[in-house]
Parts: structure tokens; sequence; C-alpha cells
């Protein structure tokens, strides 16, 4: 009935699942009716098609939310763990890619996410895309935004003093390789629900520059380290939100973070 559509059918397959099946089945609109004879079977086999994998998916995703062994959810009740990481990002242009590494930058405890030039940023141009593409990260994990990324440079030279070191990432002849390379900062350095990183001594900064330039040329002159991650086949590098998280897992990894962490956390 229109008061109960999915009265009469068995539950396990999910609200959704059942309603999309009975869309198909009971077309609101005369025009997609299944004896309309302008509707040829082609046309019906194909609709019918991408209705029958509507519904499997919707079965699936119904199947795996009622999985108590699965998590969907956030977990909101347990202290977060800020690390001496900050991401600088150089004029990164998609706002979907910036979007993403804020979903990263919060996962791996980075205490700061500075976007420089183009850089979307949550109080600017583009922030409904990076927030969509963040699923909301971009509210757990602090920024700023500065005009040129020299200048945030400057800034966090000042701030942070010489124990904090600036690590681009990109494809040179001056690239070491990421996992050869020794990070600043420690798992003992973890402040719980701090994110104000004036409380760490030393500490990681990674530059990640523009997604078809790179890193700024008079740019990497200034960092202290540059890093590669080593590519077998045929492009040169791979996206930055792809690489992001590559790098900053094995400083995680080179600080011991991940020795007493189990896989249910």
């Amino acid at each position: 009935s229109i008061e109960a559509p999915t009265e009469g059918y068995d539950m396990k397959y999910g609200k959704s699942a059942i309603k999309a099946y009975r869309a198909f089945v009971y077309p609101r609109k005369e025009s997609e009716k299944s004896n309309d004879q302008t509707v040829s079977d082609i046309q019906m086999k194909a609709k019918a098609l991408t209705a029958a994998r509507q519904v499997e998916f919707l079965m699936k995703r119904h199947a795996s939310r009622e999985a108590d062994w699965v998590r969907h959810t956030d977990d909101t009740t347990t202290s977060k763990r800020t690390f001496p990481l900050i991401l600088l990002l150089d004029n990164v242009r998609s706002a979907f890619n910036v979007g993403s590494l804020f979903r990263t930058a919060d996962a791996c405890g980075c205490a700061e996410v500075i976007t420089t030039g183009i850089s979307p940023h949550p109080f600017g141009s583009g922030a409904e895309k990076l927030s969509k593409s963040a699923l909301g990260a971009d509210r757990h994990v602090p920024s700023r935004h500065f005009s040129t990324t020299r200048e945030a440079i400057e800034v966090l030279r000042k701030e942070k003093g010489p124990s904090w070191k600036l690590i681009g990432m990109e494809t040179t002849e001056r690239s070491v390789l990421y996992t050869q390379l020794n990070y600043p900062g420690s798992s003992c350095s973890a402040i719980n629900d701090s994110p104000n990183v004036s409380l760490f001594d030393e500490g990681t900064i990674l530059v990640l520059g523009n997604e078809v330039t790179g890193v700024d040329t008079e740019i990497m002159p200034i960092l202290d380290e540059v890093v590669e991650i080593p590519m077998f086949g045929a492009k040169n590098s791979l996206n930055i939100a792809a690489c992001a998280p590559v790098v900053l897992y094995e400083i995680l990894r080179q600080w011991g973070v991940m020795e007493n962490v189990s896989a249910n956390e």
C-alpha cells in the first residue's frame, strides 16, 4: 500500500531495496509501465537490469549495516590522538583532493592542515566540495590558509624552530626513498584531545604540491628533504590524495605508533 510500501515483504532485504523493487514493478508514471507499447523489449530489459543491479546493491548495503562486526560509524567516544604532523598543501587545485587529504589528516592524527595559494580551504571557495569529500573531517582538523607557500613556510619556521623539518613529496633527481628517511617526532608526543602544535618539541611538516606541476621548484630548495614513492609502472607519480597516506603511515610506523594499536581501535 502507499501508506506501508514495505508491508508484505521480507525485511531482511532492507527497506531501500524493497522500495527500489516496488518502484520498478509499480511505476508512478504511466509512460514507465511495462505494458506501455512505446517501450521496446530491449528498453524494458535494460531498465530491468538497471533496477536489479540497484536492488542488489541496496540489499548488500543493508546486510553490511546489519552485521554487528562491521564498523560503519565514526567513534566520537574515543579520545583523539594528535601527533607532531602537519600537512602543507602547495597550490593543490582540486577541492576533492583537498577534502580527501583532510580525511587522511584526521585518520593519521595530524595536528594541522595548511593550505596555500589556489588551494580550496574550509573558509574559502570550494569549501562545499571539500567538505563533501572530507566527510566532515575538515571540522575536526585545525587549518590555516596563506596567500603563498613561501609565506606559510616562513611562519612555520618562526613558530616551530629548526627541530621541525619540512619534507617535500616530489619525484626529482634529489629525492630519497620515503622509507629511507628518519622523520623527526615520536609517538610519545601524542596528546589526547589537544591539537595545539606548540606543545610538540619536534615534528614533521609534509609538503604536497599541485596535481600537475607538483611542489613549486622555487620552494623545493628551502625544504629540508624531498622524498618520493617508487613507481613500478608507466606513470611518474601517484595522485597526492593517494600518496599522502602512504608516507604518513610510514611516519607513524617509524615512531612506533602501530606497536600498541589493535585492529579494533
